[in-house]
């Protein structure tokens, strides 16, 4: 009897892959193609994969059609957002304060919206540097106007590339003025009013909790700026700088304690509610890229079930990367949503294996130590890349330290609430700080161990792909035998040795 053609290829398949997944990778490849190639070259680009993924629909070969437009649409979404350099030199800037100015090595940075150099509209921000002395009492929605040096950041010697840091954070120049600024007029909109929200809650948040308030406020507002750097270098010696972002962990805390409130037979309202909430959190924070991942990863598991649909986290970790994408393009190159979505990705690829090979142990124990590897594998090259450090302590750092997180992020909630409505009851704020506190003190001790963070050279982009290679090929999302699996796991490793050794000799 003859074998259907579909089924046969279906048995040929080597990986389960999902739609999201193939446009969420070619939009990032499409994007981080404009940036490198830009002007014409990207365009030619573009277009000839525009013509490849309609070729390969026309063969009827859906998933090389959709990757090839998706790197298309990815290109010309990177060029369209791509701003045209002002010129650089000196010149007389005016803009608005986008936020709060932050004062840093005896000089005041300030980043301008609806800038103008020497009278001409500037497309992106623009931050600013003024000597401290000369720029007291700047604060966000002032229209300043001072005569400032204007450059355009370039790619550094070594790994560093400027101008997409910049770029990520939508920053199109920087200028320094040795001047102080004149303050033309004052503006009242939602940025300015965000901002003073911000600015009320940090007060708060600082009356409260004393010595611990710069944690209070990384933990709450995603506001590391008065964080001391020998308590920031702490948690990230012991592997635990994660928790100081808005991410996964704490949006898991505060949907676990909203759906708590909503019975499951009001999936619908409870839907909208935690989708409202997380909504204002976002706008609130500034929507870093980590929270707006987990954020759609969150609300795409609870508005499954209501579509008749199985949750999977792959296909939600595509969609949030396409949601932050196609908003800013450029934020692909920050450091921080990388390891936001290494981290989710490893999960997602390494979660069940290490599940089946720790099976003999309890079961809260097993999946503890499951997301931790898994999380901690998944940022190893990108952390390894960029940072250079290698944290040894950081899977038992993470077992005592996240739950007692669980523990710290709704009690700190919880009393700025209280001390909203009672402002003189700060005896509400002694259980939150003595938590707040242990986090302090664990990160410390873990980061004084012996040996707790071993220092490595960074290993080259190839070898990273291969590392990731690995995972992938042990992943469930690889449809082959174990001993396949293996196989080409084990080669991945050893091509990923071979790009180390090369490095280093």
């Amino acid at each position: 009897m003859e074998t259907h053609p579909e089924p046969r290829r279906a048995a040929m398949r080597r990986f389960n892959a999902r739609s999201l997944v193939l446009c969420a990778a070619g939009v990032s490849f499409g994007v981080l193609l404009a940036y490198r190639l830009q002007g014409t070259p990207a365009i030619v680009a573009a277009c000839l994969f525009l013509c490849c993924g309609a070729c390969a629909l026309f063969r009827r070969r859906a998933a090389a059609g959709i990757l090839l437009l998706s790197i298309c649409a990815g290109a010309f979404r990177m060029l369209a957002s791509l701003p045209l350099p002002p010129p650089e030199g000196a010149c007389v800037l005016t803009g608005c304060i986008a936020d709060a100015p932050r004062t840093e090595g005896g000089f005041t940075y300030a980043t301008l919206y609806d800038a103008a150099c020497n009278g001409d509209s500037v497309r992106g921000r623009i931050q600013i540097r003024f000597p401290a002395e000369k720029a007291k009492g700047l604060k966000c929605g002032d229209i300043i106007s001072s005569e400032a040096a204007l450059r355009i950041p370039q790619k550094e010697a070594g790994s560093f590339d400027a101008r997409a840091y910049y770029l990520s954070m939508g920053i199109t120049a920087l200028a320094y003025s040795r001047n102080a600024p004149s303050v033309r007029a004052h503006r009242i909109d939602l940025r300015y009013r965000l901002c003073a929200l911000r600015t009320r809650i940090a007060a708060a948040l600082d009356a409260a909790f004393g010595t611990e308030a710069p944690l209070a406020r990384a933990l709450l507002l995603n506001d590391k700026a008065l964080l001391p750097e020998a308590a920031y270098a702490a948690f990230r010696d012991a592997g635990v700088a994660h928790i100081l972002a808005l991410s996964g962990l704490h949006v898991s805390i505060f949907v676990g304690l909203l759906a708590f409130l909503f019975p499951k037979r009001h999936a619908f309202l409870r839907l909208l509610f935690i989708g409202a909430f997380l909504l204002a959190y976002c706008v609130l924070a500034g929507f870093p890229p980590s929270l707006v991942r987990a954020s759609v990863m969150s609300l795409s598991a609870l508005g499954a079930p209501l579509l008749r649909r199985r949750y999977d986290m792959a296909s939600a970790l595509a969609l949030a990367l396409l949601v932050l994408l196609l908003t800013a393009p450029a934020s692909l190159f920050s450091v921080g949503l990388q390891l936001s979505f290494c981290a989710t990705a490893g999960i997602a690829l390494l979660l069940r294996p290490f599940q089946r090979l720790l099976r003999r142990l309890p079961g809260a124990l097993s999946a503890a130590l499951s997301i931790s590897l898994a999380g901690t594998l998944g940022t190893l090259p990108l952390t390894l890349h960029y940072f250079e450090r290698l944290p040894l302590y950081a899977l038992p750092a993470n077992l005592v330290i996240v739950p007692l997180v669980s523990l710290a992020l709704p009690l700190t909630l919880l009393t700025a609430a209280l001390l909203s409505a009672f402002p003189g009851a700060l005896f509400l704020a002694v259980p939150a700080r003595i938590v707040l506190g242990a986090l302090s003190w664990l990160s410390q001790a873990f980061s004084a161990l012996p040996c707790a963070t071993l220092t490595l050279s960074a290993p080259p982009p190839a070898a990273c792909l291969l590392l990731y290679g690995a995972m992938l090929s042990l992943s469930q999302y690889h449809l082959r035998p174990l001993r396949t699996k293996l196989l080409c796991a084990a080669l991945c490793l050893f091509g990923a040795c071979v790009f180390l050794a090369t490095k280093a000799f």
